[in-house]
């Protein structure tokens, strides 16, 4: 009898053998065309396929899993091999894509961040990727064409038999255990598809003893920190302004000569406060990654790899962070940011943070550009008027959006650069540069705008500001290799390098001029220190955090750095105990329910409701009156959307007469056309 079913499953494999050859022959043609546009270099595939065998054999059974699993459902295998050949193809361009504007691969999250790469599409478009996508399609429906044409034998006898043994094949291949140190394994070693699906397979391997040791250590941090002596008492309570500069870094440090420093006031400003470095996860992009290691304290470590979009995928309930700390102890917590509310899923999140309100472009007037982005100059007022606005003392949390790449468009006029390069560049490196660095030193003049602002004021501040992450100025870090900042490195050794991956920070306060440098660490570490510099009673976690920075400032996947620079590798026993005692400051936090807003009732209502208070006639227009009325609103008279100009925030001008009985309604709508917001109906009497 067994042997009987062996003989039917080899009789079912017999049957079908050429046109599964061929199916393994257009993945093997596709997988090695697609990593030679990729690695730039044919020869280079072939060693690749040479010196990793088996991982090359991962990629392929990667595609030939997926098709056994569709041909449990179809015999048409030329169809299957078209249409997941295709894909590969399609997958493979775009992740070309993406690893030349960012220098990271085509990640399974990337696919749920669609409306976030559409919007900024027009950035990034030019007539080469046009050419090249109406190439590629053309190319894309001749093979298919001559693929249909090669496969006499379209459909498969006997089918499901042979497909399951070859599905069971796959899967059994793909049993190997994953940790998550290797979860970010080099793309030019493993292969694009791998790749692609080793890091949905990623999980932390944490073991018992190690958790064991992380309680204690916990412990002993908690400890330590309670032992700390008492800071001197602050009079009141300090408003906290956090500013996330987009793409903010010391451009002096590239080596480039320049008329005059782009940062002077950032510069002057360490003098008077507490500054240094700190490592970030990302690199070009990511912003809402070092937002949320800043805002929670919590390290991207934790999670499959540092693209991974914590924002969108993992915040769907309250959450211990900055606002909701703050929030509990009386503070009014407001996130500010000049871009579209739905972007990284922030209007939700931010309500989960426990946010007081989130300010963003939909909730924003007489919005000042330049280029595509809001100035930060705009963005200072609004930090201004925020603290003038609340009695209580504030926290604002800013994410600036007008140093935002590709520095590739033209965002300023020939008159407008007040820093001028001097070191001799190529056209386009040049182009791109004059473009970011002017950039930057607008950023840094708003900077000092708001510093002037909050010297004058009789409210102690206390200001962080920091950038998100460097500026990608140009593909494969096509500036910093040329003019020698960076050599050769590959992209994963510069992801742990901080000449690449660590920006500069200050904590400046209106009270103090106390100076102190700081040693390069983490950017999570941050929250505690500026909670312990505010005399702001913290959680439990962020105590531990705040001592465990002294042993090692420095944790990075696969590796760590004690304070004197010193390397602590994954395979010794202290960075093995601290990777769990992260691990459990991170399931801690989750259930550190007394330090989270849990209904946020009242969340956003500051500008969400708008009011018609009046409507009078005025000759062949009408004069509206209202609360909170914005540029970008939308405005209904008996359900008809109607024209209008906005006079203020609390006027606007409809571009008709109304009557007696007529009704008008106004609705805020984001770019997608949900519903933000909607007025009360108001009926003319």
């Amino acid at each position: 009898m067994k042997s009987s079913k062996l003989k039917y499953i080899g009789d079912s494999i017999k049957l079908n053998i050429k046109p599964l050859l061929k199916m393994l022959v257009v993945y093997l043609i596709v997988i090695i065309g697609m990593e030679s546009l990729f690695r730039k270099s044919l020869i280079e595939t072939v060693f690749w396929v040479f010196n990793e065998p088996f991982l090359f054999m991962l990629n392929i059974f990667s595609l030939v899993m997926i098709s056994a699993f569709l041909l449990l459902f179809t015999k048409r295998i030329d169809w299957v091999t078209i249409i997941v050949g295709g894909l590969t193809a399609i997958l493979s361009l775009v992740n070309i894509g993406k690893f030349e504007l960012r220098n990271v691969p085509l990640l399974y999250e990337d696919f749920f961040l669609i409306s976030e790469v559409w919007v900024l599409m027009p950035e990034i478009m030019n007539v080469r990727i046009l050419l090249i996508m109406a190439i590629g399609t053309l190319l894309a429906v001749f093979c298919g064409f001559l693929l249909v044409k090669w496969f006499k034998q379209g459909r498969l006898q006997k089918h499901r038999t042979a497909m399951i043994a070859l599905l069971l094949l796959s899967v059994s291949v793909f049993s190997i255990g994953q940790n998550i140190n290797s979860a970010d394994l080099s793309i030019n070693k493993s292969g694009f598809i791998y790749s692609l699906s080793n890091n949905t397979r990623a999980q932390m391997i944490i073991h018992e003893e190690q958790l064991q040791e992380a309680k204690v250590l916990y412990e002993q941090y908690l400890d330590a920190y309670l032992q700390l002596k008492d800071v001197e008492k602050l009079t009141e309570r300090p408003n906290i302004i956090i500013i996330q500069s987009e793409a903010f870094w010391d451009i002096n440090k590239l080596g480039v000569k320049f008329n005059k420093n782009p940062i002077p006031i950032f510069d002057a400003l360490k003098k008077e406060s507490v500054y240094g470095e700190a490592y970030v996860p990302v690199f070009g992009g990511g912003t809402s990654n070092p937002e949320y290691e800043i805002l929670t304290g919590l390290t991207m470590k934790n999670f499959s790899n540092d693209w991974y979009m914590v924002y969108p995928n993992e915040i769907k309930s309250p959450a211990v962070t900055l606002a909701s700390i703050l929030r509990k102890q009386g503070y009014y917590s407001e996130g500010i940011h000049p871009y579209m509310s739905w972007y990284y899923n922030r209007l939700e999140v931010y309500e989960h943070f426990g946010f007081n309100s989130f300010r963003t472009v939909e909730f924003m007037n007489q919005y000042e550009k330049i280029g595509v982005f809001a100035s930060d100059d705009f963005t200072t007022d609004l930090i201004i008027d925020s603290i003038e606005q609340n009695k209580a003392p504030v926290f604002n949390f800013v994410v600036t959006m007008q140093n935002h790449g590709p520095y590739g468009n033209s965002r300023f006029t020939s008159d407008a650069f007040d820093i001028e390069i001097e070191t001799k560049l190529t056209d386009s490196s040049r182009y791109l540069l004059a473009n970011y660095t002017q950039g930057l030193h607008l950023s840094d003049r708003a900077l000092g705008k708001l510093v002037d602002y909050l010297r004058t004021s009789d409210e102690p501040t206390i200001l962080l500001f920091f950038g998100d992450h460097l500026p990608m100025l140009g593909e494969d870090y096509q500036i910093y290799r040329e003019v020698g900042y960076i050599g050769n490195e590959s992209n994963e050794v510069l992801q742990k390098d901080m000449r690449i991956m660590a920006v500069p920070y200050l904590i400046w306060r209106n009270f103090s001029d106390a100076s102190e440098e700081m040693p390069t660490m983490n950017l999570s570490y941050l929250t505690s220190i500026l909670l312990r510099e505010a005399e702001i009673e913290m959680p439990e976690y962020m105590k531990v955090l705040y001592m465990l920075r002294a042993d090692m400032p420095l944790y990075l996947r696969g590796v760590g750095y004690d304070v004197n620079g010193h390397e602590i590798t994954s395979d010794m026993p202290l960075y093995q105990n601290t990777q769990a005692l992260f691990f459990k400051l991170y399931q801690n936090a989750l259930k550190e329910d007394a330090w989270k807003i849990i209904k946020n009732k009242d969340y956003n209502k500051a500008y969400t409701q708008i009011e018609i208070t009046s409507a009078k006639e005025q000759g062949d227009q009408t004069v509206v009156r209202g609360n909170n009325l914005y540029e970008s609103m939308t405005v209904f008279l008996n359900d008809k959307e109607v024209a209008f100009d906005f006079i203020s925030t609390s006027e606007i001008q409809l571009a008709t007469k109304v009557v007696k009985g007529d009704y008008i309604v106004i609705k805020l709508l984001d770019s997608k056309g949900k519903l933000l917001a909607t007025s009360n109906k108001y009926t003319m009497n």
